[in-house]
């Protein structure tokens, strides 16, 4: 990640790294929508700033597994 990618996101690198490592560690689509959530980030935000990371995003499982 470079800090090219957030710039129309107006992010600091910082930030965008942060984000970045929060959604890699996601196990849902549902726990991303959580991580955008905490960040204040939309989802059409989410697509501009992370698109290698927005189709990632997409082959994950809507929900978490359930813990036994």
């Amino acid at each position: 990640m470079n800090e090219d990618d957030c710039i129309p996101l107006l992010l600091s690198l910082r930030e965008c790294s942060e984000i970045d490592a929060h959604i890699r560690t996601a196990a849902s689509k549902a726990e991303v929508a959580d991580i955008l959530n905490r960040h204040d980030l939309s989802e059409d935000d989410f697509l501009a700033g992370f698109p290698d990371l927005a189709k990632a995003v997409q082959e994950l499982p809507g929900e978490s597994r359930p813990t036994t």
